[in-house]
């Protein structure tokens, strides 16, 4: 018997049990933390990563729901010839849908419009999608909560719904509805603290719209988030962006979207028109100029004989007619001796530049015909 009592663990000291309490809680300098999966890129440059809140503001009637609109058709197909259309520049990021390894899905939560306006958001995304528009799709679901009485049944729909939908971003169209009072910090900073928990725990993005305060004049405007709620969430969130309208003298009206704040680049400003189309539904258009020509070169730093050799390391990792999922390809570069963090970028930017196709059923496939009209306008 004493034999056997000696073969038993010894008892864990106070110092082992904090240890274990907090190990899930430590980091360590040994290890490689990967970079955040930017869902969404404009002109090249990544935003809204998953895993992070975001924020999008604006005066009233200043053109945020149609912000969300232009956001949620590029991550649900950035494919669809109305979206590469209407939306230039602004699409899903390839390896970011590589990584979560399945199409993108959407929950948008109006808390304030009335239905038949909420119903023209969901048509509008259809339509720029290029699917039925009076037909619903298993990716784009929509929860209306005007008219549920308590912030608290609203927070309770839409954690039913996230458990159900499992989505890959939220939209949540009216912040300032989840709580009773947005200058009450008792109720404020638990409701970003949690946003910022489902989000990580989800790893999904969460988009929020809340208002700006209101302008003293009209060539007044601080950019600065409604109460609490709007401070609390700004010091939060990943992104920052804010639409403004503006009203020419022969009464063309356009949007522009400017990104406030960041803690990753900074994502170049787009303007947006209303055009009269779906059926004079009103379809958010980026109008073109407005993207920078070189902004995606620019941003990843991509000089014309550096394309080139990604043309060619391209052509001899995705050997023709055979097609490869993304880590393939990643490794597939790194066994040419290029690193990772060099090849990642290497990928975007053949995506960008169509040298590579979009993935058909998660697998890419290397585009010749466009490699070679590339090829041709290179001076050598």
């Amino acid at each position: 018997m004493e034999e056997e009592r000696n073969i038993l663990p010894p008892l864990a000291t106070s110092e082992d049990t904090l240890l274990a309490e907090l190990q899930q809680y430590l980091m360590s300098a040994a290890v490689d933390y990967p970079e955040p999966h930017y869902l969404l890129e404009y002109a090249g440059v990544g935003f809204s990563p998953l895993g992070g809140i975001q924020a999008i503001s604006g005066q009233k009637k200043n053109g945020k729901t149609f912000v969300l609109t232009q956001l949620m058709a590029a991550i649900l197909n950035s494919d669809s010839e109305r979206v590469r259309a209407k939306l230039p520049g602004l699409q899903i990021s390839r390896s970011t849908l590589e990584h979560i390894g399945h199409p993108p899905t959407i929950l948008y939560v109006d808390t304030e419009m009335e239905k038949l306006n909420t119903a023209k958001v969901i048509r509008r995304v259809h339509w720029l999608c290029g699917w039925e528009m009076k037909a619903d799709n298993e990716r784009f679901h929509t929860l209306w909560l005007r008219t549920v009485e308590t912030p608290a049944e609203k927070i309770d729909i839409i954690r039913k719904a996230i458990a159900l939908f499992q989505p890959t971003a939220i939209f949540i169209d009216g912040l300032r509805d989840l709580v009773s009072d947005f200058n009450s910090l008792e109720e404020t900073a638990p409701l970003v603290l949690n946003l910022m928990k489902t989000a990580t725990e989800n790893d999904c993005a969460i988009w929020n719209v809340l208002h700006m305060n209101p302008r003293l004049k009209n060539d007044d405007d601080d950019g600065k988030m409604r109460g609490h709620l709007g401070t609390e969430l700004g010091n939060k969130v990943t992104d920052t962006f804010a639409s403004f309208k503006k009203k020419a003298a022969d009464g063309t009206v356009t949007f522009t979207v400017k990104q406030l704040d960041a803690r990753g680049k900074d994502v170049p400003d787009w303007t947006f028109q209303i055009v009269d189309d779906a059926g004079g539904l009103g379809i958010p258009r980026i109008i073109e100029g407005t993207v920078p020509a070189t902004a995606a070169k620019a941003e990843k730093d991509v000089d014309e004989q550096e394309l080139a050799q990604i043309i060619d390391a391209l052509r001899k990792v995705i050997v023709p007619p055979h097609s490869k999922r993304y880590r393939e390809i990643l490794n597939g570069l790194k066994a040419l001796g290029i690193g990772t963090s060099k090849a990642q970028r290497w990928f975007s930017v053949a995506c960008d530049a169509n040298v590579i196709d979009a993935p058909i059923n998660g697998l890419y496939s290397f585009n010749e015909i466009n490699a070679k009209m590339i090829e041709d306008e290179i001076p050598f």
